[in-house]
């Protein structure tokens, strides 16, 4: 078989894998979605759409200078309230769409930045992978996809964030070798200013993040991108400072934050600690999903970089200084976004270690991807072989993501589904006395779903009271 016969065998085989991988990725993320079509109105859902429904503005500033300082949620819970109907069951289909969406941009913007091969069908593979890694793993994943209040919090503005650093991606490019407009920075702005509004765990990674691109393109950019570059990192971390300093000031801080706060040198320390404690955790306690994320990126730039030309020994050199620092960077982020909670509740909430989900499923991926590329470069006589070996492999990769998606939904479609039937049994006896005048409704409880709280049978709960607001009834008691 000659070289040229060789390679078009190879491009076959590796196009015929890669569809595989992406149909496979693609099946599991639609299983995910599906089950979040079960989740119903819980706990503070009631309360955040009765005051989505009685004025949003005048409610979100009453509950700003009262009991949070989040002011983007609100705001995210009272557009889905206008525009999707039963937004509760449909929001988690279209914010997992959404994320695969502005991940696979953010892949193909990155790609292009640094001039790596590969086209669209990578792309979406490895955008869809990183969701599917990050949604599997989950902490708890009803709590933090499929729960509204929740997703507004802890998922949604990873979603947004997501979508301005591909923003970002494409505008650098797109400017080079000249300053961006100041609509564009001020689009920066205020993308992060929402996006850091929704808790201080995705600003407090906005901020580091930007800042840490800030420095690393100015000591090391010397190319036509660093101009708007710079201009444009500043407007964004502008917008997450600004976020801060809003997040900060609210009165409602002495509402949530009730215990001691400690000073710099044992936050840092705690906040160490809580992430080496979350990267341990994650090896022991799911050791195969964090394998096969180093696994699959690594076949598949194994498998692109074998039919391309080698390197050069200084882009071999870079290659390896990013895969040691890949670990390195990765704690710090994660540390960044565990920081806030530490500081206000010491060990972070399971749905407030999303964020570090994503970030170590990224790392982990960033880490597959640099060894694939360098193992590549080790032009030895069986290349051709090795090469047609880890196409075969990643090919078979696809089959983990079924498995993993099919075990979870043997394990969850039942239980929600008992739930969800039951509380809309629960919902129509509630709407049926209503219409026959009731004002004090007395209806039945159900279990509690994945650690969310339920009506109970004091209607002067908290709860109870907010469920009573979004019935239209004077009160709820669910003994």
């Amino acid at each position: 078989m000659s070289v040229v016969e060789s390679r078009r065998s190879q491009s076959f085989l590796f196009r015929i894998a890669l569809g595989l991988g992406a149909a496979s990725m693609t099946v599991a993320l639609g299983v995910f979605a599906y089950l979040g079509t079960f989740t119903r109105y819980l706990a503070d859902d009631y309360c955040e759409t009765v005051l989505a429904r009685t004025g949003l503005i005048q409610s979100l500033i009453q509950r700003y200078e009262t009991i949070s300082d989040r002011y983007s949620n609100l705001l995210f819970v009272g557009l889905s309230e206008f525009l999707l109907p039963h937004n509760v069951e449909i929001l988690p289909v279209i914010m997992i769409l959404l994320w695969t969406v502005a991940l696979t941009w953010l892949v193909y913007e990155a790609r292009r930045a640094l001039a790596l091969p590969g086209f669209f069908g990578v792309d979406f593979f490895l955008g869809a992978s990183l969701a599917f890694f990050s949604i599997l793993q989950a902490p708890n994943r009803f709590q933090t996809i499929y729960w509204r209040s929740a997703m507004a919090t802890h998922f949604a503005p990873l979603v947004f964030l997501t979508a301005l650093a591909a923003f970002l991606f494409m505008w650098i490019r797109r400017n080079e070798g000249r300053a961006p407009a100041v609509w564009i920075g001020l689009l920066c702005l205020i993308i992060a200013f929402f996006g850091g509004g929704f808790s201080e765990p995705p600003d407090a990674l906005l901020i580091v993040t930007s800042l840490f691109a800030l420095a690393a393109t100015w000591l090391w950019e010397r190319g036509s991108r660093r101009r708007p570059a710079l201009m444009l990192l500043s407007w964004t971390c502008a917008g997450g400072l600004l976020a801060l300093v809003v997040l900060m000031a609210s009165p409602g801080n002495s509402f949530r934050i009730r215990t001691a706060r400690p000073d710099l040198l044992i936050l840092g320390y705690k906040t160490f600690l809580a992430t080496l404690e979350f990267v341990l955790d994650s090896f022991s306690i799911l050791p195969l999903p964090s394998i096969v994320s180093i696994a699959i990126p690594l076949l598949l730039w194994y498998s692109l970089f074998a039919a391309a030309p080698a390197l050069s020994s200084a882009r071999r050199r870079v290659l390896f200084y990013v895969a040691a620092a890949i670990p390195i960077l990765g704690y710090g982020l994660i540390a960044a976004s565990f920081a806030p909670s530490v500081y206000g509740q010491a060990f972070p909430a399971e749905r407030a270690r999303f964020i570090g989900r994503l970030l170590m499923t990224a790392a982990l991926m960033s880490e597959g991807a640099c060894l694939g590329s360098l193992l590549a470069q080790w032009r030895v006589r069986w290349l051709p072989i090795s090469s047609t070996l880890a196409m075969i492999f990643f090919a078979l990769s696809a089959v983990y993501p079924l498995r993993a998606a099919w075990t979870v939904l043997q394990d969850k479609e039942p239980y929600y589904r008992t739930w969800s039937s039951v509380w809309d049994r629960r919902q129509e006896q509630i709407m049926t006395d209503k219409s026959k005048g009731v004002e004090d409704v007395v209806s039945f409880q159900i279990y509690s779903i994945e650690g969310i709280g339920e009506l109970g049978a004091d209607p002067k709960s908290w709860i109870n009271v907010c469920a009573a607001h979004f019935y239209g009834v004077h009160s709820i008691s669910a003994p």
